[in-house]
């Protein structure tokens, strides 16, 4: 069962109460770790702007030292994911003996990557428009030389004069005459060793470009406990809170004000 829950019994109401507690002392507690600094970030095109971001390990700091002090909560490892959701996360668990209870913690953010307010960008990117303007000769170079060598090979096999499609099939049926044309490719390649340094050269300006780009992070918020019975090792997420036990509510009650106590302690 998720909580916050709709139900009408006096214990799902008090579990809702329990959780306004837990996600305003949250909320206030994290805040300091979201705290917005105001950066200046380059575009693309070279041109610097201003942004904000906040520091993802001060919330990691948050969640470390906020876990520590909960005693009756098995706490998993703070987790981080990247994609089209950027997450930083915490899950805990406690199991009573007929009940799982697990809490999820996280923040939500959206990541803006800017380049450094580097003049080594503008570097890089004139680095690698010389050099793809140095490519796209050399390459037309390598196919002008490369279709000549090959009409010139076919000449002297007396295949010049054969239409396309008579020219494909007798090279489907002679496996050695394709060896022979791609060997006389390969020795055009040989003549312009350039190209070989110039892709060696663009990955590694691409390399040193990507080390200038710096992450923005935006921040919303994404809160949940979840509530769900355990049977036979089996989850159930149906839970009648009319059938629980004073005890068991009792104990969850007391679960639920720890973590209360642990996320105040994070703001003293």
């Amino acid at each position: 069962m998720r909580i916050p829950n709709k139900e009408d019994d006096d214990f799902g109401k008090k579990l809702n109460g329990f959780f306004d507690e837990i996600q305003d002392a949250y909320l206030q507690g994290i805040r300091p770790s979201l705290t917005t600094t105001e950066i200046n970030v380059m575009l693309q095109d070279g041109s610097v702007t201003k942004s904000t971001t906040f520091d993802p390990q001060s919330v990691i700091g948050f969640y470390r030292s906020f876990l520590r002090d909960l005693k009756n909560w098995n706490a998993g490892d703070i987790q981080e994911t990247t994609g089209e959701l950027n997450r930083t996360y915490c899950q805990i668990l406690a199991n009573l003996d007929n009940y799982t209870i697990k809490g999820y913690f996280g923040i939500q953010f959206n990541i803006l990557p800017y380049y450094k307010p580097d003049k080594q960008v503008i570097q890089i990117q004139k680095e690698l428009l010389d050099l793809s303007a140095k490519n796209s000769s050399s390459l037309e170079s390598v196919a002008n030389t490369g279709n000549n060598t090959i009409k010139q090979e076919l000449k002297n096999m007396s295949l010049d004069d054969l239409e396309f499609g008579d020219l494909f099939e007798r090279l489907l049926q002679n496996q050695e005459l394709i060896g022979k044309l791609e060997d006389k490719i390969k020795s055009v390649e040989k003549l312009y060793p350039e190209l070989d340094g110039a892709e060696k050269k663009k990955n590694s300006l691409i390399y040193e470009l990507d080390n200038l780009i710096m992450k923005v992070y935006q921040i919303y918020f994404d809160i949940e406990t979840k509530v769900n019975a355990k049977s036979k090792n089996i989850s159930n997420k149906s839970v009648n809170f009319g059938r629980m036990k004073s005890p068991a509510k009792k104990r969850i009650s007391e679960l639920f004000k720890e973590i209360i106590v642990a996320l105040n302690d994070q703001r003293r």
